[in-house]
C-alpha cells in the first residue's frame, strides 16, 4: 500500500515541530548562561525569569523534539501507535490553543488539519495495515 499524501503531510508537520522544539529547547537551555533572562509582558514590562525555570523548560522542549522525531518515523511506517498519538497530541494542542487566543489560532488550525488528514479513510487504512 502506498502512503497517502495526508499522512506524508502530517509526518512533515510533525518533523517541523520536532526541529522547532529542538531549536527552542537548545536556545532556552543556553539562554540563562548568555544574558540575564527576562520576558516582556503585553504592557511592555520586563519580568525576570529564574534560570532554572528556563533550563528545565528548554530540556523538556528538547526531549519533546526528540519524541517528535520518533513519532515522524512511526508515522512514515504506518504504526497504529502513531495514529493514536497524533490524534491525542492534536486534541491537546487544540485545547491549550484556546487558552492562548488570539495567539493560539495557528496551532489550532494546524492541529485541526492534522486531525482531519489522519482520520481520512485512506490514512486509517495506512495506520491499520499489517505487515
Amino acid at each position: 500500500m502506498t502512503r497517502p499524501f495526508g499522512v506524508t503531510l502530517v509526518a512533515v508537520l510533525v518533523l517541523v515541530a520536532g526541529i522547532f522544539d529542538l531549536l527552542i529547547g537548545a536556545w532556552l537551555m543556553l539562554a540563562p548562561f548568555i544574558d540575564a533572562p527576562s520576558i516582556t509582558d503585553l504592557d511592555g514590562t520586563p519580568l525576570g525569569v529564574p534560570t532554572f525555570y528556563l533550563f528545565i523548560n528548554g530540556l523538556l522542549s528538547f526531549v519533546l523534539g526528540l519524541m517528535y522525531f520518533w513519532l515522524t518515523k512511526m508515522t512514515f511506517i504506518g504504526s497504529a501507535t502513531a495514529y493514536v498519538l497524533i490524534n491525542f497530541l492534536a486534541a491537546i494542542n487544540i485545547f491549550f490553543g484556546l487558552f492562548r487566543l488570539p495567539y493560539g489560532w495557528g496551532i489550532i488550525i494546524l492541529s485541526g488539519l492534522a486531525l482531519i488528514l489522519v482520520n481520512t479513510r485512506a490514512a486509517k487504512l495506512w495506520f491499520t495495515q499489517t505487515r
